[in-house]
C-alpha cells in the first residue's frame, strides 16, 4: 500500500534535492579536511554551504525530519533485505574499500539495468548496495509522486560496510571497462542520550558553530597563502641556484674581486634569510591549519553524536508504532500452539492435493526460518570477533558469553533436517501411488513440520524490552556481549588506575614515615605530628578502599558507559600529569583512551559533564570553619567519590546463560526422535 506523506514532508524532500543536499550531508561527515577542500574549491553552481549558527540549526532540523520521513516509508512497508544500485567512479569505489562506516545519505536507484545503460562518467563503475532488514531507505520518487527513468533512492546514514566484493567486469562498446561491486551494509548501533545530555550537546554545537565557520574560512585562506608561499619559495630557490652558478663561473675564470664577493655573499645571505622566513611561515600555517581542522572535526563528531541520538529516539518511536500488539512470552507460545493445532485439524479435512500443497509450503517456511536463524548467528559471531579485536587492541579481557559456534553447528544440522523433510515429501508425492497411504504420510510430515515451525517462531521470541520496544533474543545477546566487552575494558582501566594510586599512596606514606627526629620534635609543638597522623589514617582508608574495589569482580548487569571510562582516564591524567612515579601508567591509559575513541563515538561535551559532576557532587562541606584535619578527611571523601572507590558492590550476580543453543539442539533431537526421516 502506498504510504501517504504530508505536504510538509514533500516540501522537505524537494528542498533537500534542490538546495540542502550538500549542507545536510557535509554536516555529519566527520572530516574537517573535506570541508576545507570543499570551501577552497567552491564553484558558482554549488549548493549553499556554511557552518554559521543559523545554517547549522536549520540543517539539523532538516536532517532529523528527512530521517523521520525515511522511517515513515520504511515502517509502512514489509521490512526485508534489499539491493539498490549506484552509478559512480572507480576512484570513489577505491575510497569506500578503505572505509568502515558511511556517515551520510547515500543516493542510489532501484533499477540496476538502467544504471548500466546510463553512463556519463569517464571512468564509470557500479556499486550494488545490499542492505539487511534493519537499514532504512526511502524512494524519493514515491514521496514526490513522480516517475523517472531511474527512481532515486535514499539510504540511511550511519551504516557499516560489512563486506565489499568485486562481482564482475563488463566490457563497453568504446573499449572501456565497467567494474561492478557489491557492498553489504549493516545498521550501526545508535546510542541513546537523555534529554539533558542532548540539550548539552545541542547547545555546544550551536554556540561553537560561528567559531567553526570562521576557522573553516581561515583554513581556506591558509591554503591560498601556502600556495603563494610555495610559489615564492620556488622562485627564490631558482634565484639562489642562479647566483651560486654565477659565483662558480667567476671563481673558475679568476675574475672575482673581493668587493664582488662580499656583494654576492650578501645577496645569497638575503635570499637564504627570505627562504627561511617563507619556510617558517609555511610551517606555522601548517600547524595553525592542523589545529583548526582538529577543532572542526571534534565539533563535527559532537554533531554526529547528537544526530544519532535523535535518530535513535525516532527509531524507538516508529518501532513501537509498528508493533500493534505486545505479547508476553507465555501468551505468544500459547497462541502459537493453538494456531498449530487449528492448522493441523483443518488440514485433515482437505483433499490430498491441498494437503501436498500445504506440506510443501510448511517445509519452505521452515527452511526460510532456519536460514534466517543462521544469518542471525553469523551476525552474532561477527560481533563477538569484532569485540575480541577491540579488547585485544586495548589490552582488556573479553570472552564471548554465548557459544555462537555451537549454535551455528546445531542450526546447520537443523537446516539439513528441514531440507531433507521437504525432499522426502516431494519423493513421496512422486513415487507413492496409494492415495490413502500418501495422505497419511503427508499428514504425519505436516504434523512434524508445523511443530518445528512453532518452535522456530518461538525460538527468537522477545524476552526483554528496551524502553517501550521489545528486543529479540539475538539483540539481547548482542547487548550482553557488548556489556561484557565494556566490563573487561572497565576492569582493565580500573586495575591500571588503582595500582597507580596505590603506588602514589605508598610513596606518600613513606615520606611521612621518613621524617627525622628533629622534624617530629618540632611537629610536637606545632601540631604537625597530629596532622601527619591524620594523613596516615586517611591514606590507610584510601588504600583499603582501593584494594577492596580491585578485589571485587565487576557486575555484568551494570550499564557501563564508555563516556564514564574516558572521563575517569582524563581525570587521572589531569590529576597526575607532573607525577613521574605514574608516568608509565598514564601512557598506558592514554593509549587505552585513543583505542576507545577509535572504536566508539565519544561526545567530548558529555565527557566534560561527567568530569564536572564527579569533581563536585556530594561533598560533605557545611557552612562553618573547617579545621585542617576535617579538610584532609574531605579530600579523602572527594577522592573516593570521584573515582568510585566508595561504591558498594556486595550483591551476588546470577550467572548469565542463554539457552539458544540447547533449544536449537532440542528441535534437532525432536526431528530425529520423530523418525520422520527414517
Amino acid at each position: 500500500m502506498m504510504f501517504k506523506f504530508t505536504e510538509e514532508d514533500i516540501e522537505i524532500i524537494e528542498d533537500y534535492r534542490e538546495n540542502s543536499k550538500l549542507m545536510v550531508n557535509q554536516l555529519i561527515i566527520n572530516n574537517g579536511e573535506l570541508d576545507v577542500a570543499l570551501l577552497r574549491d567552491k564553484t558558482e553552481d554549488m549548493q549553499p554551504f556554511s557552518y554559521d549558527r543559523e545554517s547549522v540549526r536549520v540543517a539539523l532540523e532538516k536532517l532529523i525530519r528527512i530521517y523521520e520521513i525515511m522511517l515513515k516509508y520504511f515502517y509502512a512497508k514489509e521490512r526485508k533485505p534489499w539491493t539498490l544500485a549506484y552509478n559512480t567512479t572507480v576512484s570513489e569505489t577505491e575510497r569506500l574499500k578503505n572505509e568502515i562506516y558511511i556517515d551520510y545519505f547515500l543516493h542510489a536507484t532501484s533499477k540496476q539495468e538502467d544504471v548500466e545503460a546510463y553512463i556519463e562518467t569517464e571512468l564509470p563503475a557500479i556499486m550494488n548496495f545490499v542492505g539487511d532488514v534493519d537499514v532504512p531507505y526511502l524512494n524519493i520518487d514515491e514521496v514526490l509522486e513522480i516517475e523517472t527513468d531511474m527512481p532515486e533512492m535514499l539510504i540511511a546514514p550511519f551504516t557499516k560496510i560489512k563486506d565489499f566484493k568485486d562481482i564482475k567486469l563488463i566490457k563497453l562498446d568504446d573499449g572501456r571497462r565497467l567494474p561492478i561491486y557489491s557492498i553489504t551494509l549493516e545498521k550501526q548501533d545508535l546510542q541513546e542520550l537523555t534529554e539533558q545530555e542532548k540539550d548539552a550537546v545541542y547547545n555546544y554545537i550551536l554556540t561553537s558553530a560561528d567559531v567553526v565557520d570562521q576557522k573553516l574560512k581561515e583554513c581556506a585562506d591558509y591554503d591560498k597563502n601556502n600556495f603563494e608561499n610555495n610559489e615564492n619559495i620556488r622562485k627564490l630557490e631558482q634565484l639562489l641556484a642562479k647566483y651560486e652558478a654565477d659565483i662558480k663561473k667567476k671563481i673558475e675564470f679568476q675574475d672575482y674581486t673581493e668587493i664582488e664577493k662580499e656583494a654576492d655573499d650578501a645577496d645569497i645571505a638575503r635570499i637564504k634569510m627570505e627562504l627561511d622566513d617563507l619556510r617558517d611561515s609555511n610551517s606555522n600555517i601548517f600547524e595553525e591549519k592542523k589545529m583548526a581542522i582538529d577543532f572542526i572535526t571534534k565539533w563535527k563528531k559532537n554533531v554526529s553524536v547528537y544526530v544519532m541520538a535523535e535518530f535513535k529516539e525516532l527509531e524507538l518511536k516508529y518501532e513501537a508504532v509498528s508493533s500493534v500488539k505486545k505479547e508476553t512470552k507465555e501468551n505468544k507460545m500459547k497462541k502459537l500452539e493453538e494456531q498449530a493445532k487449528e492448522r493441523q485439524a483443518k488440514l485433515e479435512e482437505e483433499t490430498l492435493e491441498e494437503i501436498a500443497k500445504s506440506v510443501n509450503k510448511e517445509c519452505d517456511e521452515n527452511i526460510v526460518l532456519v536460514k534466517r536463524l543462521l544469518e542471525d548467528i553469523k551476525k552474532l559471531i561477527n560481533r563477538q570477533q569484532n569485540y575480541a579485536k577491540i579488547a585485544g587492541n586495548i589490552g582488556a579481557n573479553y570472552s564471548a558469553l554465548n557459544n555462537a559456534f555451537e549454535m551455528k553447528k546445531s542450526a546447520q544440522s537443523l537446516l539439513s533436517q528441514v531440507t531433507d523433510i521437504k525432499d522426502k515429501a516431494k519423493e513421496l508425492c512422486d513415487t507413492q501411488e496409494d492415495r490413502e497411504v500418501l495422505t497419511e504420510a503427508l499428514l504425519e510430515i505436516s504434523k512434524i513440520s508445523i511443530q518445528v515451525g512453532t518452535l522456530l517462531n518461538y525460538l527468537n521470541n522477545p524476552r526483554s524490552s528496551v524502553g517501550k520496544v521489545k528486543i529479540t533474543r539475538f539483540e539481547e545477546m548482542t547487548i550482553i556481549e557488548e556489556n561484557e566487552l565494556k566490563r573487561g575494558i572497565a576492569e582493565t582501566i580500573l586495575n591500571v588506575r588503582g595500582e597507580a594510586e596505590l603506588k602514589k599512596l605508598k610513596d606518600d606514606l613513606e615520606v611521612l614515615e621518613e621524617k627525622g627526629a628533629f622534624q617530629r620534635f618540632i611537629g610536637f609543638f606545632t601540631g604537625a605530628n597530629k596532622l601527619d597522623e591524620a594523613k596516615e589514617e586517611q591514606i590507610e582508608i584510601m588504600q583499603k578502599a582501593i584494594r577492596k574495589t580491585l578485589s571485587q569482580k565487576m557486575s555484568l548487569v551494570y550499564n557501563y558507559s564508555i563516556h564514564e571510562l574516558v572521563a575517569e582516564i582524563e581525570m587521572f591524567i589531569n590529576d597526575n600529569e607532573d607525577d613521574e612515579l605514574v608516568e608509565e601508567d598514564m601512557y598506558i591509559l592514554e593509549n587505552m583512551e585513543n583505542e576507545l575513541r577509535r572504536n566508539f563515538i565519544i561526545s567530548d561535551s558529555k565527557v566534560q559533564e561527567i568530569i564536572e559532576q564527579r569533581e563536585n557532587r556530594n561533598l560533605p562541606v557545611e557552612v562553618k570553619r573547617i579545621t585542617k584535619r576535617e579538610l584532609i578527611e574531605i579530600e579523602t571523601y572527594r577522592f573516593l567519590n570521584k573515582y568510585g572507590y566508595d561504591r558498594a558492590s556486595d550483591e551476588q550476580e546470577p550467572e548469565y546463560a542463554d539457552t539458544m543453543q540447547s533449544e536449537i539442539a532440542k528441535i534437532v533431537e525432536y526431528i530425529r526422535s520423530s523418525k520422520i526421516l527414517n
